[in-house]
């Protein structure tokens, strides 16, 4: 999965054990960036350490936990293991057949000898949920406090904007590939409906999907207004500089960039067919992405209306306030070895 996502899910469990000051955490191999680090090694109970530093020092802390989002922690031997799973195997696009069969088998693997399963909110243990129901028994909502993003100043967003989309307004829609003809005809009504410089920025899983959209682009009339990106391109920036977001067949992975999104004030539009929880019913505008020109009446809606657009960003950010109020602090554990899969 994108490293922004992942560092992001590591920055509420960190911020959760920071809050309370009852645990430390030691962060376990992968290679994080600069201002991760910077941010948070700096504290008392937060330390970095390599395998063979965390495989010594596990030895000598009583009450140890590791907890990890898909590993085989060989180091810690006789610990009890937390998996947090961030990502399911169905969920993922660009592994050849071979490689889905072996990532599948590691991870009922990791499911099996976990001592729990943690999901991150309700959409991921609705997911594990029913895409393991043999293991429901240790299966445990671990709904941590949504942090805060950082805050960006108007020069932010508006490099974000000239990096993204030549300086111009554009939505952006997260998509499978086998609806981007049908998107585009649905962005084409709505450029001749009002002459605009806004843009559409498509992402989408892998540079394959990319190269085959980009063929698929060839002789469409409003080509210089579509910009194609992987999801692992994608900065906060981008999503907090946006008019709106689309969501289509996007999975529970997705949570900490939306949850991000509204709190930038930026609007959500999720297709019907994503498998959103009730509890996420009002997280945005939920509706038919496949209805004849539903698409295009949302995007004129959204850009002709700034007070429903604004309205709508109102609306997710009165959700999530209301998730956050109900989420209860929760003691994480006394030690904690935090590992991610190298």
């Amino acid at each position: 999965m994108p490293s922004s996502i992942l560092e992001a899910n590591i920055k509420d469990v960190l911020e959760s054990v920071v809050l309370n000051k009852e645990g430390s955490i030691v962060i376990v191999g992968y290679p994080y960036s600069t201002t991760f680090r910077q941010q948070y090694e700096k504290l008392d109970n937060v330390s970095f350490a390599s395998i063979k530093e965390a495989s010594s020092l596990i030895k000598k802390v009583a009450n140890a936990r590791v907890l990890h989002f898909g590993d085989n922690v060989k180091w810690a031997q006789n610990i009890p293991l937390y998996f947090m799973p961030l990502v399911l195997p169905a969920e993922i696009a660009n592994l050849s057949l071979l490689k889905s069969v072996l990532f599948k088998r590691a991870f009922n693997k990791w499911l099996k000898k976990a001592t729990k399963i943690l999901a991150v909110n309700d959409w991921t243990i609705t997911s594990l949920q029913h895409n393991f129901p043999e293991f429901i028994p240790k299966m445990e909502l671990l709904q941590l406090p949504i942090t805060v993003p950082n805050s960006l100043e108007w020069a932010e967003l508006s490099a974000a904007k000239e990096d993204i989309a030549n300086g111009n307004n554009y939505f952006l829609f997260f998509a499978p590939v086998d609806r981007f003809v049908a998107i585009l005809k649905e962005f084409s009504i709505f450029k001749k409906w009002q002459q605009t410089t806004m843009n559409l920025v498509m992402v989408l899983e892998n540079q394959q999907q990319v190269d085959k959209a980009m063929v698929l682009l060839n002789g469409y009339k409003f080509k210089q207004d579509i910009l194609l990106y992987t999801v692992d391109e994608v900065h906060t920036e981008w999503l907090a500089a946006s008019y709106a977001i689309l969501w289509e067949g996007i999975y529970s992975s997705k949570t900490n960039w939306i949850t991000k999104s509204i709190q930038y004030d930026i609007p959500m539009l999720f297709d019907d067919q994503v498998s959103l929880p009730d509890s996420w019913l009002k997280a945005g505008e939920v509706f038919s992405f496949k209805e004849s020109q539903v698409l295009s009446n949302h995007f004129k809606l959204y850009y002709k209306d700034e007070i429903y657009r604004q309205a709508r960003a109102r609306m997710g950010k009165e959700w999530l306030q209301t998730v956050n109020q109900g989420i209860a602090r929760q003691e994480l554990f006394n030690n904690i070895v935090l590992s991610h899969i190298n």
